[in-house]
């Protein structure tokens, strides 16, 4: 059966990070006057997918399809994209804009995907209806919302979480996972610095090891609130 999932997520900055760009060091008073130091600017960037997997020694890299930059080309949009016999992206949207206050927004739209991969070796395969992965910045952070809808292959739960994972079974009961699909994916540095990349969904083939390896990424936007400097010349 189909389902729908949509998920949001809030990381905070961490305090001393901020604590941090609120000091500088303090100019002597006989020295001549100096340009302000530039300040921090948002940045973001998404796309609807990408391919980088390596299937009976063959590399198979594609991608980002349908890319889009704050700081270069803030709109993309793609009609049906098949990645040989590996997945099929039928397309979406992808917007990178900076607003007025600074704040980086990141929206990526796809309509459909679709995989048939692990039917090689008796695998399911995986589709969605609809997918779509955002970012916003504040000034505390980033935001994050990824939604799914009609997912068939996969079995979730009602509410899933971040970073919730599937792991798809061999066909025997001895044979090595096919696949590890992450839902919801969230990647954030440590110690937290306010950056935030979510992205959709994320499968990783034969995780210990197999005929094939790499992953296939759906849907995928990254936000940094202070990725960037005023003077950078990026576009708005």
């Amino acid at each position: 059966m189909a389902r729908r999932v949509r998920r949001a997520v809030t990381v905070a900055i961490a305090g001393g990070l901020t604590a941090a760009l609120a000091t500088a060091t303090p100019v002597a008073a006989s020295a001549a006057a100096a340009e302000p130091p530039a300040q921090p600017r948002a940045i973001g960037s998404g796309f609807l997918g990408a391919v980088a997997v390596t299937v009976d020694g063959e590399p198979l890299p594609v991608g980002p399809i349908g890319a889009c930059d704050v700081a270069g080309e803030q709109h993309n949009e793609t009609g049906l994209f098949p990645v040989d016999d590996v997945a099929d992206f039928w397309g979406g949207t992808s917007d990178c804009t900076r607003d007025e206050q600074g704040n980086a927004h990141v929206d990526v739209d796809g309509r459909y995907f679709s995989t048939s991969i692990l039917r090689r070796w008796g695998g399911p395969r995986i589709r969605v209806s609809s997918f779509a992965a955002r970012c916003d910045t504040t000034t505390k952070g980033s935001n994050t919302v990824m939604e799914l809808g009609g997912v068939y292959g996969l079995d979730l739960p009602e509410n899933v979480s971040s970073n919730h994972t599937v792991t798809i079974p061999g066909p025997a009961e001895d044979d090595p996972p096919l696949a590890k699909v992450v839902i919801n994916e969230l990647i954030a540095p440590q110690p937290p610095d306010g950056s935030l990349r979510v992205n959709a969904i994320r499968i990783e083939l034969f995780p210990e090891g197999g005929p094939a390896s790499g992953e296939i990424l759906v849907g995928s936007a990254a936000c940094d609130p202070y990725g960037g400097s005023a003077d950078s010349g990026a576009a708005d």
